[in-house]
């Protein structure tokens, strides 16, 4: 029984050493780099390296916050890289919380499978991916409008003539295959400043970026739809 309570004792102390460790860096973290968008700080797998999640990525650095390492952990003698591993699991969210009335859906198919994308009309990337989606069946797709303005000026402007046409999920691939705007766009009230603020609560920060039925995050283009395929298998 002492035994028990010992291991108990030390284990509550070791914990508790780790949790003031991780609040003191967050600390000097905000003190010394008021400007880097810090999401979480966590205690890595070595001893004295933390993880610092920024951005949909992980920096490491040591408790003061002196030194920064850029790069891939790896356990070598699992062969896993720790760094992608953590990152997709940071990244994943509850997709029931997702206000898919903000969305644009169209269904293939059955629509058995669901896929969640925030969209940028005018990035090129995006425009690869409704092309690759065309090979893809059996799958409901909820599209989040997401205009980059910085990058494309009139995204936002076309972002809305999509959602305000008479059939939304029809103007956006006719746009995204075809480059053809809607010719029956009224004005109405669309959810695209929502969407923006949605999308920088959920760290979104580029286009495409996915969101499988488990939450997983998938940042950029798939190759093919065979790859879209597999990971909407990944998914079930």
């Amino acid at each position: 029984m002492k035994t028990k309570l010992a291991t108990l004792m030390l284990s509550l102390a070791i914990f508790g050493s780790a949790h003031a460790d991780v609040k003191t860096l967050e600390q000097n973290l905000k003190t010394n780099y008021p400007d880097l968008p810090v999401k979480g700080v966590y205690q890595s797998p070595v001893q004295g390296i933390y993880e610092v999640y920024t951005s949909g990525r992980i920096v490491y650095t040591n408790q003061d916050a002196k030194y920064f390492f850029v790069g891939n952990l790896v356990d070598i003698k699992q062969q896993k890289n720790m760094t992608e591993e953590r990152i997709a699991e940071l990244g994943k969210i509850d997709v029931k919380s997702l206000p898919l009335n903000q969305a644009i859906k169209y269904v293939k198919g059955k629509g058995e499978r669901t896929i969640y994308v925030f969209s940028d009309p005018d990035c090129p990337y995006c425009q690869r991916l409704e092309q690759n989606m065309v090979g893809v069946d059996n799958v409901t797709v909820y599209v989040f409008l997401y205009p980059l303005t910085s990058l494309h000026p009139n995204a936002e402007k076309v972002s809305n003539q999509i959602w305000c046409s008479k059939n939304p999920a029809e103007a956006w691939t006719n746009y995204m295959l075809n480059r053809k705007l809607p010719t029956n766009s009224k004005s109405c009230s669309s959810p695209i400043q929502k969407n923006i603020a949605l999308g920088q609560k959920l760290n979104i920060d580029g286009t495409p970026t996915l969101f499988l039925q488990d939450g997983q995050r998938l940042s950029g283009v798939p190759s093919d739809a065979k790859q879209i395929e597999e990971l909407l298998q990944s998914a079930k």
